[in-house]
């Protein structure tokens, strides 16, 4: 009698995961239903810079393959009908929506669809439904909606780059990426400015939303452009060496002044903001393009910081660096750094922004 129970259960287990010549599960007779009743982007979806906080929310009715198994949905978007090239945006779904702020999707349509800011785009979504492995991916059928991508300084800190005459390099070097202040809306990069020439902003190595100055520097300040206005060119200081440019991207602003490096910690029995003396920072040498410290160290953990009005004083570590195996890495956004330590004695540090590596001799 057992033995003709198990031959019943895996009958019936063959005939529901039976598989066709193309490995696909038909998990029984019902017909697969794809989403439907996509809601949230209307025909015309309006987003822009002031809206950038808030929340659009996405509705839908969702896939069914007529048995209770686990389905995982997923929202595409495309630049043509045909979904030739689709790309999963990186938004989960609960309660049958999906929800992402404007900021967000502004980003994604610059960044990932590559669409230029200030001109109207069609857009194409559509709702991706999978479940176990083999059983057919489900699509819904898609909704087209306008909308115009505007131009966002506050794009991903690894996608916003330096160019011009001024600063001697491309975009396409990453080199001239700027870095995220730890818990700071600002970044920052040292770059080797030239004594003549100029520079601009762009969102990625391939020059999008490219932006300059508007209007005189107040206080040294220049403010940035927008969308309305993207302004012109930015003069470097007139002299050649490391410079220190940051943007407050709350208030739009850029600051550049002379690069600012500081050793502190045990290595010189200070922390800063006592640290922050001459004899604890990096000078510059013109002829070779690098900044050098020589000085006598009390051995341990090396650490290293940049000081510029836009980071915060006290908090030194929201503008760390150190180098490993001779490249700078930078601690932006993350969790304190791996350590190198330092053996006692005088030592030279050397920095090169330019190749972004140093070294402790």
């Amino acid at each position: 009698m057992k033995k003709f129970k198990y031959i019943v259960i895996m009958f019936l287990a063959i005939l529901v995961f039976s598989c066709e010549d193309d490995d696909i599960i038909q998990l029984n007779d019902s017909a697969y239903v794809p989403a439907t009743n996509i809601e949230g982007l209307g025909t015309t979806l309006a987003i822009s810079k002031d809206k950038k906080a808030e929340t659009i929310n996405i509705s839908y009715t969702p896939a069914s393959y007529g048995v209770n198994i686990v389905a995982t949905h997923k929202l595409q978007f495309s630049v043509s009908s045909d979904f030739a090239n689709p790309v999963t945006f990186d938004a989960n779904a609960s309660d049958n929506a999906f929800s992402f702020t404007v900021g967000a999707l502004n980003e994604f349509l610059t960044e990932t669809l590559a669409l230029p800011v200030d001109a109207e785009a069609t857009v194409s979504a559509r709702i991706i439904t999978y479940s176990l492995e083999g059983v057919d991916t489900l699509y819904s059928s898609p909704v087209n909606f306008s909308t115009t991508p505007y131009l966002d300084i506050l794009f991903a800190p690894n996608t916003f780059y330096l160019f011009g005459d001024g600063v001697g390099r491309v975009a396409q070097n990453n080199k001239l990426r700027f870095k995220k202040v730890h818990s700071e809306e600002a970044v920052w990069t040292i770059v080797w400015m030239e004594a003549t020439g100029t520079f601009k902003l762009c969102s990625d190595v391939n020059y999008k939303g490219v932006i300059g100055k508007v209007g005189d520097p107040e206080n040294g300040e220049y403010t940035l452009g927008t969308v309305d206005n993207r302004g012109e060119d930015i003069p470097v200081p007139g002299t050649a060496g490391y410079y220190t440019v940051g943007i407050n991207l709350a208030t739009n602003k850029l600051l550049i002044e002379p690069a600012n490096v500081y050793i502190c910690g045990d290595n010189v029995g200070a922390w800063p903001t006592s640290s922050v003396v001459e004899e604890n920072k990096f000078q510059q040498n013109t002829e070779n393009k690098t900044m050098t410290l020589t000085k006598s160290l009390a051995g341990g953990e090396l650490r290293l910081h940049v000081t510029h009005p836009y980071i915060s004083g006290p908090d030194w570590w929201h503008a760390e660096f150190i180098f490993f195996d001779g490249d700078i890495e930078y601690r932006e956004d993350g969790g304190d750094q791996d350590r190198v330590s330092v053996n006692a004695g005088e030592r030279t540090i050397t920095l090169d922004f330019i190749n972004q590596t140093g070294k402790i001799d």
